[in-house]
Order: structure tokens, then C-alpha cells, then sequence
């Protein structure tokens, strides 16, 4: 079924056309990853999707009745409410209705069944408890609970208020309520942004499952890939849509540009020719041939060639000395906050053309162990020495060390004080900043642009020990690709905190992982680690149920397991214990489904509401029956999880 079709839409914001010319059909259960560099109009796209912006020109249809929810970007920060609260504000409706059930359960008990009102009461408590329980009340809290978890909430941090959650805590907290909300149509602008690797993976298994249609703008590749079926393109000013996953899109791009190339070499060939012909012919013998081709040239429907606007940065490292074979040693170090310890102490050895990646989730400790090792903080204990010959620049990614105050030439001059001008802005072009946007002042641009000015400045230090801190963040997929090239080429050391897994994958030769406030020395790549991880998952003996969310068929997709899909086959003796472990839950699961059968009967006589009767019963069974529903979503996510492992023997 046919959700939203946009044709030939266009929006124009004063004489600059944003956007021209788009058409696409967004149908029922789609997966549509939006991608293009930054600035392309992405956010005015999602607003012609959901109405909130009318189109210049061209159509955009939308399925009667239908329900959007768009990330939200710029609310909550100011509220007093708590983050369990926050959660279940999606819920409003269903939070009232839970209050005015209370309200008539307890009037119920003062009230004589067998007259008028009390048998209003009855009718009335029996239609909001039915409707109650059809709309999902009884899972609503364990559904907000297990988002929670699943995006980087545990739950000793429920009870903090939002006002005093981090940027990217906020952020999170957005993500879990536009997920909660349930719309027809889902849209979601960067929601990887803030999450670790973790909760990344638990938001893909949702989105999977998830019984809407998604719209998501990424630069996240794996993401992308993993999720989508269709991909939309942002360039030249419209866009293009292909039916595929992310990887099949770039083939599919290439495939397009070639041939749009080619048709416009082979059109401009034409016109040289007929061209050549006009000017020889105009005032000879062939003169009426001459005035036809060049009325026919006049009409003719201009083809463009490739447009370089998607051209990327040209990322260089300047050459720097030689450094010792030892470039690194970490020797006990400990960091942590008043009585707080991060990270139990930790002994390591970098050595000269490792690419360390620095991995865990988030609050562990990774940023202030690579201010630590930029020598801009003090461990608790512990010390970090720099091997011979070792010259270090550190890559921020909160971009604090940027004076905003300058304009984008003189920030970046900063790092190489005596560069000739021409120089300067020779290199200056390669980070896209040419002319008169190099003086603009570096604090009007957007995060992608401080991204290149940081980038501009690092890359004229020649460091031989790049310290990079969320290097890809603000960056959009052309860029990242570049610094990856770059990177892989660059003929120093390495040590990185990125939640990038294709950039990981790319780069890394090593991993420091944090687990449990400990960091873990990997000696292997990204991907290696990755499989050791799902190694280890699978021979836990608890099953992961983080991400167990709605019970019964409404429930929603519990969280990926590390493991599934992963790591090595599982022996004889394996299958049979999960196959037993699969007997057992499918015990639990026909167990909880029958006492909450149980529990719906006994609160639907009328009896329980009689006079005299005990006045907490009815309150008591129904927290009995919330209580075993999530014990039966917990128990479907066992059940899942062991089905996933089996699933591929």
C-alpha cells in the first residue's frame, strides 16, 4: 500500500532552490535510508513527508489518517521530569486512563454493586479496563523500560532528571521517545548519533522488527546496510532513488553516473558537430539545412554531465619524522572523578604503525583516557610516556579548542604560522573552503564545516602519533571515505574513539575495549574483535535480555544479540542444551500465558468489586498481571535469542 508519494516536488526558499524535481513512492513496511552530503536539504525533505512544508512546485500525496514522528532535535532539556517519565510520556494517554481506573477500583469499593451507581461504576470500570488493556497498557511500562536499556539507560539512572542529562543523553532520550510513539511512519535524522556500539546494534534489531514503514537519514554504513531496502539520494540539487540495500545503492550510483557521463560526452559531441555544420553552412548553398539544425539544436534537451558538488575533502597528512619503534607506554593508569574510578589501572605498549581503536559504552572512560594520553588531564594514578622522536596532535571532537572568534583562514594558519599564503589556501581548498568562504568566522559554521577546519589544522601539524577522538562525527559519507584513505596511508601511529564500524573495520589493527571498568588489550582488527565478541556471547551462560521489550504478538523486537549470526559453529553438545534451554522457555512462556489468562478472569468478576469486598484485590491483580507480562516478554526474548543461534546450524 502506497504511503506517501512525492512528484516532481520542489521547494524554494527565496531565489535558492533547496530541493527540485523529486519523486519517489514511500509504500507500507519500507526501510529507506536517506543519504547526501550535508546541507542537501535532507531536514526540508522530511518536512515536505510529514507537511509541515509545503512544496514550491510538484505534488506530495499522503495516505489519509496517517501518523508521523519525526526525531525530535531541540526539546527537553529544561525538564524537571524524570527520564522513566520522560519515557513514558508517548504513553500520556494511557497513564491518565491507568489513573482513572485506580480512581473508579477504589470507588468501587465503597459503593454497593447492586445499585444504580455502583453498577454504572462496574460498566464504566469494565470498558476503560478492556480498552486499557487492548491499547497495550499493560505492557507500556515495560516497553518503555526495555528502550531504555536498550539505548544506553540502565536502571540506576531512571530516577535522574532530564535537566540533568548530558547532550547526548538528551539526545537518547529523544531517540527512545520518537520509538515509543509508534507511528505509521517513522523519521529519524542521525539516530546513531550519541549511541555506542551496543545500543547501535539494539536500535538495527528494532528497526528490523519494527511494524511501521522507517525513513532514516545516516552516515552510519553498516547501519544503512543492515537496515535499508531502499536508498534515497541526495545530489545536484534533487534526488535519486534505488531499490536496494545500501551497498547494492553504490553500485547501482556508479553504474548511473557512468552512463549519465557518457550520454553527456556523447551529446556534446553532437552538438559540436551540428555546430561546426551551422557555421559552415549558414550562408552557403546549404543554407536552409543550416537554419533546421540549428532551430532543432535550440530544442534539444540539454543533458548535464556528473556534477563535482558531491566532491569530498582530499585529506593529507603531512609528512612527519620518523618516530622510535616504541611510540607509546601506558603504565598503570587509572583515571576516575572524586571517588569514582573509571577504569581499574591499565598497562600498554603502542608501537610505531599500530591503529589502535578505542571501543565501550558510553560514560566508560574512553574520552578522558585520550585526554590523558594527549597530556591535556592527570591520571589517578599511573603514567604515560611518549617513545623517541614522538610528535602527537590530538583531534577534539567537541571542537572546544577552536577560537570562534577567527575567521576559517586564520584558525587553520594557527597550525603552521609561516605557511605562504598561497600555500594556505591551496591547502585551505582541499577541506572545501575556497575564496571568500575562508573568511568566514568559525563560529557560524555548522559541525561538518568545524569538522574540516579541525581536519585542516591536524593534517598541517605533521605529527607522527594521531590522538583522534570521534574523528567521523559531523562528517557526511564521501568525507569519511576520504579521512579513511587517508588514514590507511598515513605512515605514523594510530589511536582512535570512533562508534563508526566501517571506519573501524577500515582502520584498525588493535582494539582497547572497556568492559566492566576494565580495559581490554585485543591484538587483532576491528572485525577480528567483533568475532571474538560474538565468540565469547554464545558461550555465556546467561542469555543477553536487554533488549526484551512488548509481550505477546505486540510486543517489539527484543535486542541483537552479540552472537547471533556470528562467531564459530556450535558443537553437537551446544545444540542440544540450547534445544533443552528452547524446551524450557516454551514451558515458561505456556506457564505465564495461562496465569495471566487466569488473572484477566478474576478481574472481570464482579465479584472482586462487590460490597464488602477487599478493596486492594483488584489493584493487586492488576499489578500481578503487568508483573507477568513482562516476565512473558523476557521470556519470548530467551526464546528468540536461543531460536537465533539455532537458526543458523
Amino acid at each position: 500500500m502506497t504511503l506517501v508519494r512525492l512528484s516532481g516536488a520542489g521547494k524554494q526558499y527565496g531565489e535558492r532552490w533547496v530541493l527540485k524535481d523529486v519523486s519517489f513512492t514511500v509504500s507500507a513496511g519500507d526501510r529507506w535510508g536517506i543519504v547526501g552530503r550535508n546541507g542537501v536539504g535532507k531536514t526540508t525533505l522530511f518536512g515536505m513527508v510529514t507537511g509541515e512544508e509545503e512544496p514550491t512546485e510538484g505534488e506530495v500525496w499522503r495516505h489519509p489518517g496517517l501518523r508521523f514522528t519525526l526525531l525530535r532535535q531541540n526539546r527537553g532539556e529544561t525538564s524537571a521530569a524524570t527520564v522513566r517519565e520522560a519515557a513514558l510520556e508517548p504513553f500520556a494517554d494511557l497513564v491518565a486512563m491507568e489513573r482513572r481506573l485506580e480512581h473508579e477500583s477504589h470507588e468501587l469499593g465503597r459503593v454497593p454493586h447492586d445499585t444504580p451507581e455502583g453498577e454504572r461504576l462496574m460498566a464504566s470500570y469494565d470498558r476503560h479496563l478492556e480498552e486499557f488493556g487492548r491499547r497495550g497498557g499493560y505492557e507500556m511500562r515495560a516497553r518503555a523500560d526495555a528502550t531504555l536499556e536498550g539505548l544506553g539507560f540502565p536502571a540506576d539512572t531512571w530516577a535522574k532528571t532530564v535537566r540533568s542529562l548530558s547532550g547526548g543523553e538528551v539526545g537518547r532520550l529523544r531517540l527512545a521517545q520518537t520509538l515509543l510513539a509508534q507511528p505509521d511512519v517513522l523519521l529519524l535524522d542521525e539516530p546513531t548519533n550519541h549511541l555506542d556500539l551496543q545500543s547501535t546494534e539494539w536500535l538495527e534489531g528494532y528497526l528490523r522488527g519494527y511494524p511501521g514503514t522507517v525513513l532514516v537519514v545516516s552516515h552510519d554504513r553498516v547501519f544503512l546496510e543492515r537496515l535499508s531496502d531502499h536508498v534515497l539520494h541526495l545530489e545536484e540539487g534533487t534526488a535519486f532513488a534505488y531499490t536496494g540495500s545500501f551497498d547494492s545503492f553504490l553500485v547501482q550510483r556508479e553504474e548511473r553516473r557512468l552512463l549519465q557521463q557518457k550520454t553527456f560526452e556523447k551529446q556534446q559531441a553532437y552538438i559540436a558537430r551540428t555546430e561546426d555544420f551551422i557555421r559552415r553552412n549558414l550562408a552557403g548553398q546549404k543554407t536552409k539545412q543550416a537554419k533546421s539544425r540549428r532551430t532543432l539544436l535550440s530544442h534539444l534537451e540539454r543533458v548535464d554531465g556528473v556534477s563535482d558538488e558531491g566532491r569530498a575533502m582530499a585529506v593529507r597528512f603531512g609528512a612527519a619524522a620518523r618516530s622510535g619503534g616504541t611510540v607509546l607506554k601506558v603504565d598503570g593508569v587509572s583515571c576516575g572523578y572524586g571517588a569514582r574510578t573509571l577504569f581499574a589501572p591499565f598497562r600498554a605498549e603502542v608501537s610505531r604503525q599500530e591503529r589502535v581503536a578505542i571501543v565501550g559504552p558510553n560514560g566508560c572512560g574512553k574520552s578522558t583516557l585520550m585526554r590523558v594520553l594527549a597530556g591535556q588531564a592527570q591520571p589517578n594514578a599511573g603514567s604515560v610516556t611518549l617513545g623517541t622522536g614522538v610528535r602527537r596532535a590530538w583531534y577534539r571532537q567537541d571542537f572546544t579548542h577552536l577560537d570562534v572568534a577567527l575567521t576559517i583562514r586564520e584558525e587553520v594558519q594557527k597550525a603552521a604560522p609561516g605557511l605562504p599564503l598561497q600555500e594556505l589556501r591551496s591547502h585551505m581548498g582541499r577541506y572545501l573552503f575556497s575564496g571568500e568562504e575562508a573568511e568566514a568566522k568559525v563560529g557560524g559554521l555548522s559541525g561538518g564545516e568545524q569538522a574540516r577546519v579541525a581536519l585542516a589544522q591536524i593534517t598541517l601539524q605533521k605529527a607522527n602519533l594521531l590522538l583522534m577522538d570521534e574523528p567521523t562525527n559531523h562528517l557526511d559519507l564521501e568525507s569519511r571515505e576520504a579521512l579513511e584513505e587517508s588514514l590507511e596511508e598515513f605512515e605514523g601511529t594510530l589511536v582512535l574513539i570512533s562508534h563508526d564500524r566501517a571506519f573501524l573495520s577500515a582502520v584498525a589493527t588493535r582494539v582497547w575495549h572497556f568492559e566492566d571498568g576494565r580495559i581490554h588489550d585485543f591484538a587483532g582488527g576491528f572485525d577480528e574483535w567483533l568475532e571474538h565478541r560474538a565468540r565469547t556471547a554464545s558461550t555465556a551462560s546467561a542469555p543477553s535480555t536487554v533488549g526484551a521489550a512488548k509481550p505477546s504478538a505486540d510486543r517489539a523486537p527484543s535486542a541483537p544479540s552479540a552472537g547471533s549470526g556470528q562467531g564459530a559453529p556450535l558443537s553437537k553438545n551446544e545444540i542440544r542444551r540450547r534445544e533443552r534451554e528452547m524446551e524450557t522457555a516454551e514451558d515458561a512462556i505456556h506457564k505465564l500465558e495461562t496465569r495471566i489468562g487466569e488473572v484477566e478472569a478474576k478481574l472481570g468478576d464482579p465479584a472482586l468489586y462487590a460490597a464488602g469486598a477487599d478493596v486492594g484485590a483488584a489493584r493487586a491483580l492488576t499489578a500481578e498481571l503487568e508483573a507477568a507480562r513482562v516476565e512473558l516478554a523476557r521470556a519470548y526474548a530467551e526464546w528468540e535469542h536461543l531460536a537465533e543461534q539455532l537458526a543458523g546450524v
